[in-house]
């Protein structure tokens, strides 16, 4: 199934299997090194980081060939492409206002926990 957002949807799925490729590797990394495989395989790297590969390539084709998932992937990219997204102006106000009420927000919170503590040391 071919649309105009099938580009994207195949970068998608590559970012999906790039991201699956390199948690493998880091599980099986981390796995090798709990039964001390460094030391009873030789490249144990390698083979880890061949086979992270591979099974990031397979994901990658069977989610390029699956039918189901090429239809909602392409239905996603036409609902994003409705969406009206805010300007640079619309986005830095926004931002600000974020920041100031974080910054009020922790004054706030930094104030209670020194008033807290007096009363607890006066207490005590």
């Amino acid at each position: 199934m071919e649309t105009r957002y099938q580009k994207w949807v195949t970068v998608s799925y590559l970012a999906a299997a790039v991201l699956v490729g390199y948690v493998v590797f880091a599980l099986s990394q981390r796995l090798a090194g709990v039964y001390d495989l460094e030391t009873r395989v030789r490249n144990v790297e390698l083979i880890l980081r061949g086979v992270s590969v591979l099974l990031a390539a397979i994901f990658f084709f069977v989610l390029l060939r699956h039918q189901k998932a090429n239809t909602f992937m392409n239905e996603v990219m036409v609902e994003l492409s409705r969406v009206s997204w805010p300007t640079q102006k619309e986005t830095t106000s926004a931002t600000m206002i974020v920041l100031v009420m974080v910054i009020i927000s922790g004054v706030l919170l930094g104030f209670l926990d020194y008033l807290w503590t007096v009363l607890l040391k006066w207490v005590l």
